[in-house]
């Protein structure tokens, strides 16, 4: 039997586990349709298609899905109260930023229902975030990893070939592709990188620089979760490495100084035709395109460091999970389940324009030059159990303008971070 025929019998065993703990959840169901509420930050436009293009039901069950689009911003306070108020939803998708601060309001799905190993053969790695010693807090539904964009024309007329793939080529291609002025302002950039306040993406960024410098930003010591973001051995750390690289491209001291606060914010600044690259995430295409669409631009993988012997970009993974204020766990589990099938995942994947979870469709890879680099990009995604989305932006934004106007050293920013994330944790 071959490797991927084992693979195959153990993604089908997954789902045949589940349907037997659905009905053990389950078996006391009537025929009638039930409702089934679920909230999510996908629009509801894509959400219907989804569901028109497959339909959730069962053998013997049929459902009706209520689903109520809340914006990424304020679906964790709305939860909330809804919770408190008896009225939360069955299921809610939520990013694996948010899973750590939700723990407390979902309800575990245990590995007698679906076992760890078979979880893992099934997803991608990032997915992993939704699993804890007890079970799994969370079904993946879809992942949107950073890639970076570049202008094609930029390129061509300084004579690159190719876009940058390690970090240390940003050093050459900065001498042709910024430029100043004759009283020293930039009048175009490499990249946007080395502020806060108007790279839209810059804690995602940071992240994404972290661990390609070799910290998980935070971990398990033992049972308790704590900010590995200021390890070090000596005065060295990878959180150290990773701020004085992006901070030094705003210093204009620097012969690759490229960005500024007072620059527009850097995705109108790339559409704009000023900037050579663009750190974004894949499901920004659509908005770089509406933005202007006759720029001449492409998609590649993120820049690595060459000392690494992984490739590594940073992904927003979304994930389906079940509510604690649900009154029927078994149906949102049965539901849920229908959500994360091969053919419903191919589907959410084609309507968002995003590569899926599912390891048996990335391995299918598209012949389209974007979608094969979105593809590479899911299996080379990684994310962080992040204690506070929005408090840790700041704490991120902080480290990172303390150095940029002096008011810090690299090393203190990072320890002052590392304590900060510490403390949201406990």
């Amino acid at each position: 039997m071959s490797k991927f025929q084992i693979i195959l019998l153990s993604v089908f065993g997954v789902f045949i586990v589940i349907a037997v703990a659905v009905f053990s959840l389950y078996r006391g169901a009537s025929s009638r349709s039930v409702i089934v509420t679920i909230w999510g930050d996908i629009s509801l436009e894509d959400f219907s298609s989804l569901l028109q293009k497959n339909p959730v039901s069962t053998s013997d069950q049929n459902f009706t899905i209520n689903y109520v689009p809340k914006p990424a911003t304020s679906i964790e306070v709305e939860f909330t109260e809804a919770l408190a108020r008896g009225a939360g939803p069955d299921l809610i998708i939520l990013t694996q930023d948010k899973i750590w601060k939700e723990k407390p309001k979902l309800m575990v799905i245990p590995y007698s229902s679906i076992s760890e190993r078979d979880f893992k053969v099934t997803f991608i790695e990032e997915a992993e975030l939704f699993l804890s010693p007890d079970g799994i807090y969370a079904l993946p539904l879809s992942i949107d990893p950073m890639v970076l964009y570049y202008n094609r024309n930029k390129l061509s007329a300084a004579g690159h070939a190719r876009p940058i793939a390690y970090w240390d080529e940003i050093y050459a291609a900065a001498t042709d592709l910024s430029k100043r002025d004759n009283a020293g302002n930039l009048v175009s950039s490499v990249i946007s990188l080395g502020e806060a306040t108007n790279i839209p993406n810059a804690k995602d960024i940071f992240s994404l620089l972290l661990f390609q410098a070799g910290t998980p930003i935070t971990s398990f010591v033992g049972s308790e979760l704590h900010s590995q973001i200021s390890t070090r051995s000596d005065s060295t750390s990878p959180g150290i490495s990773a701020l004085d690289f992006y901070t030094q491209f705003s210093n204009p001291g620097k012969a690759y100084y490229s960005w500024n606060r007072s620059l527009i914010d850097a995705q109108t600044y790339f559409t704009s035709g000023d900037s050579a690259y663009y750190l974004g995430f894949a499901s920004e295409f659509r908005a770089l395109k509406n933005k202007n669409p006759t720029l001449n631009f492409s998609v590649s993988a993120v820049p690595q460091s060459r000392v690494s012997d992984r490739t590594i970009t940073f992904g927003r993974l979304r994930g389906i999970a079940i509510s604690r204020g649900s009154t029927n766990p078994g149906a949102a589990l049965s539901v849920a389940i229908k959500l994360i099938s091969k053919e419903a995942a191919l589907t959410l994947s084609e309507i968002l324009s995003l590569p899926p979870t599912r390891r048996d469709l990335l391995v299918n890879k598209p012949t389209s030059a974007t979608l094969s680099v979105l593809y590479d990009a899911a299996l080379q995604s990684k994310g962080w159990l992040d204690p506070d989305t929005k408090a840790t932006k700041v704490i991120f934004s902080e480290a990172i303008e303390s150095v940029t106007s002096g008011r810090a050293r690299t090393l203190e920013a990072i320890d002052k971070a590392s304590r900060e994330v510490d403390a949201l944790i406990k």
